[in-house]
């Protein structure tokens, strides 16, 4: 017989999984799809075991990506807010 780890090795499952992974974040990079940050973070991220596989991996730029529009969205609407203020007072 042999061992689970033998037949196929820890490593060759790690290597496999994080090509996956970094094929994936080059593409999305390459396709501005995500920022250089973002891709820095995610990068460092996936290096140190946060994603399981791609699907998940792509659920978090997901999220990451609204949450940026978000406070992208909030920003824009206090300082329209205070534009409006600054109108009034003058």
């Amino acid at each position: 017989r042999g061992t689970a780890n033998a037949r196929l090795p820890f490593k060759v499952l790690w290597m496999r999984r994080i090509r996956v992974l970094r094929r994936l974040l080059k593409k999305m990079r390459d396709a501005k799809k995500i920022d250089k940050h973002i891709y820095h973070n995610l990068y460092l991220l996936s290096k140190g075991n946060q994603f399981k596989n791609k699907r998940v991996l792509i659920e978090a730029i997901h999220t990451l990506k609204s949450e940026r529009m978000k406070e992208k969205a909030l920003a824009e609407q206090a300082e329209a807010r205070k534009a409006r203020a600054r109108a009034r007072t003058a």
